[in-house]
C-alpha cells in the first residue's frame, strides 16, 4: 500500500504542470518547471506551530503538505464511546509526512478484481482508533488570510477516510486557488454513533461521537489555522455522499456556530437525525446483550463492530430508527444534534449559512432525496443553489454516465489525477476550470457566479433553478428530478 503514496505523487505532477500555468490571478504558488526539484523534505523544511506542538510536513510543487496531524486523542480504551478529547502535547517535531489511520471499518472487499475497483482505487492502509488525524495543504506559511476548505469524505457514516480517492487530494485546488485545504478522518458507525446515554451519563454524547469529532476538527482549524497561512473567519465545509449529509447536519447543529461561514453538499443529504428513542434504546439492547459496558470496552474494535451490528439487525426488526440511514448515525438529542426537521427555524445560526447542493445526472433517480434538504434551506434567508453535474467520461464504452462520487475531482481540479474517472486530457479539465472558479467564488463571497459560467440564480421550490455542469452548461428551471430529466433527455 506503501506505494501508493509515490504513485499519487507522481500522478499528481502531471496534473500539475499542466494547471500550474493557467494564469489564475489568485494563485500566488509561481508557475511551476518541470525540470526543477519538486519535492523538498528535511528537519527545517515545512514546520508549523500548533497548539499542541510543532509538526513538520514537505514542500511538493509549491504546496506546502502536512499529512495526519492528530487533533484528538487516540478514541480506545476509556476514550471509546466519548466525546473527542484534546490530543497529549508532544516535544520536538512531529513528522507528519504520512495519511493517519482510517477510523475502524470493515475494508474486505475494496479491491475486488472488477471495473468498479479499478475505477475508484480506494485508499486504505492502517485501521485503528488513533484516527482523529487531519491534513493540511497550503501554499505558504504566512501571514496571509486564505479561504479554507474543509473536506468531509463520503461512505454515509459507516466507512471512507479522508483520502479514499486520490481525487480528494488538497494540492491542485491550493495551489490554482491561492487557499488552504483540509481533509479529515472520524469516527464511523457503531464506534462513533452507538447512544449509551441511557446506560451510563458519562457516555451523554456517545451517539454523536462521530459528529462530534468533526466539530472538534473545525475547533482545530479554527484555533490553529492562521499559522498555515489560512483565514480561521472564512471557512467553507464541504462533503459527498455521506459526506453532504455531515454536512447538512453540521450547517444545522448551534454549536458550529462561529467554525465555518459557508457549506456545499454533493450527493447526500438528510433533513432529521436518528430518532432518540431508538438510539438510546438499542444502545441499552446492546449493553445488555453484552454484560455491561466494560465488556464493550474490552472488545477489539471489529468485535464491536460485528457485535453491534448484529445488535442493531436484531432490534431493527420491531423498532424504527425514523430515518433511511440504517442504525448508526447522527441523533437528534436536542443538545449537540436538533430534534425535527433541520433548517425549519430562521431564528437559527443555520439562517445565515448559504449553500450549493449538486447531484449528478447518473444519480436522478434517488435524486429527490436531495430536494427535502435543498428545499428546506431554501426557506432560509442565506442564498442555496443547486447543479445537476452531468458530464460523461470516455471510459468503459461511454456506459457509466455521471456515475456517483465523479463530480469530486472537478470541483478541485484532479481530472488528470482521477484518470480512471475522466479519462484526463483537456475535454474534463475544461469543465474542471469552471466548476473550480465557482467553487473559489462560493468561498471567498457566498455567491458561486463566475464569468465562465451562465448566470447561476438562487434556488427557490417554485421555479427550481439548477445549473447543468457538463461540456456545455447552462441553467435550467427543474422543480423535481423528473423535470431535469426531460429537459436533459436523460433516460
Amino acid at each position: 500500500m506503501k506505494k501508493r503514496f509515490y504513485s499519487l505523487v507522481l500522478l499528481a505532477a502531471m496534473a500539475a504542470i499542466a494547471g500550474a500555468c493557467s494564469g489564475n490571478s489568485n494563485s500566488k504558488a509561481g508557475c511551476l518547471d518541470p525540470d526543477a526539484q519538486q519535492l523538498y523534505i528535511g528537519e527545517d523544511i515545512a514546520v508549523a506551530q500548533t497548539g499542541y506542538g510543532k509538526v513538520r510536513g514537505y514542500i511538493l510543487r509549491n504546496v506546502y503538505t502536512f499529512l495526519g496531524i492528530p487533533y484528538g486523542a487516540p478514541a480506545s480504551g476509556e476514550n471509546r464511546f466519548r466525546a473527542p478529547q484534546p490530543p497529549e502535547p508532544w516535544d520536538g517535531v512531529l513528522p507528519a509526512v504520512y495519511y493517519g489511520n482510517s477510523a475502524p471499518q470493515r475494508v474486505e472487499g475494496k479491491y475486488r478484481n472488477t471495473d468498479q475497483t479499478f475505477a475508484d482505487h480506494w485508499n486504505y492502509d492502517d485501521v485503528s482508533e488513533d484516527c482523529l488525524r487531519l491534513n493540511v495543504w497550503t501554499p505558504g506559511l504566512d501571514a496571509e488570510k486564505r479561504p479554507v476548505l474543509v473536506w468531509i469524505h463520503g461512505g454515509g457514516f459507516t466507512s471512507g477516510n479522508g483520502i479514499e480517492q486520490d481525487g480528494y487530494n488538497g494540492e491542485n485546488i491550493s495551489r490554482y486557488g491561492d487557499i488552504v485545504f483540509v481533509s479529515l478522518n472520524h469516527r464511523l458507525g457503531p464506534i462513533g454513533f452507538t447512544d449509551f446515554s441511557k446506560v451510563d451519563p458519562k457516555y451523554s454524547d456517545s451517539g454523536n461521537a462521530g459528529i462530534l469529532d468533526i466539530v472538534a476538527a473545525l475547533r482545530w482549524v479554527k484555533d490553529n489555522i492562521s499559522n498555515f497561512g489560512g483565514d480561521p473567519s472564512n471557512v467553507t465545509i464541504m462533503g459527498q455522499s455521506g459526506g453532504g449529509a455531515k454536512v447538512c447536519t453540521l450547517v444545522a447543529m448551534a454549536q458550529t456556530q462561529g467554525l465555518f461561514s459557508k457549506a456545499v453538499a454533493l450527493s447526500g443529504n438528510i433533513t432529521g437525525a436518528i430518532d432518540t428513542n431508538f438510539s438510546a434504546g438499542l444502545g441499552e439492547y446492546i449493553a445488555k446483550k453484552a454484560g455491561g459496558m466494560q465488556k464493550l470496552l474490552d472488545m477489539s474494535w471489529r468485535e464491536y463492530l460485528d457485535f453491534a451490528d448484529a445488535c442493531a439487525r436484531d432490534y431493527s426488526k420491531d423498532h424504527s430508527n425514523g430515518m433511511m440511514r440504517g442504525a448508526f448515525g447522527p441523533v437528534g438529542d436536542g443538545f449537540n444534534v436538533p430534534m425535527g426537521t433541520f433548517y425549519s427555524d430562521k431564528n437559527c445560526p443555520s439562517n445565515n449559512v448559504p449553500m450549493i447542493f449538486c447531484a449528478t445526472s447518473g444519480e436522478l433517480s434517488g435524486s429527490e432525496r436531495m430536494r427535502p434538504a435543498v428545499d428546506a434551506k431554501s426557506g432560509q434567508d442565506a442564498p442555496v443553489y443547486l447543479a445537476c453535474f452531468g458530464f460523461n467520461p470516455p471510459l468503459f464504452d461511454g456506459k457509466k454516465g455521471a456515475f456517483h462520487c465523479l463530480d469530486i475531482c472537478f470541483w478541485f481540479r484532479n481530472t488528470d489525477l482521477m484518470l480512471t474517472h475522466t479519462g484526463g486530457g483537456a475535454r474534463p479539465r475544461a469543465l474542471a476550470d469552471k466548476m473550480s472558479e465557482s467553487l473559489l467564488s462560493f468561498m471567498r463571497t457566498g455567491d458561486p457566479n463566475v464569468d465562465c459560467l451562465p448566470q447561476w440564480p438562487p434556488y427557490d421550490p417554485v421555479g427550481g433553478a439548477t445549473l447543468y455542469l457538463d461540456d456545455e452548461c447552462k441553467v435550467i428551471n427543474a422543480p423535481n428530478a423528473e423535470s431535469v430529466k426531460a429537459q436533459l433527455n436523460i433516460q
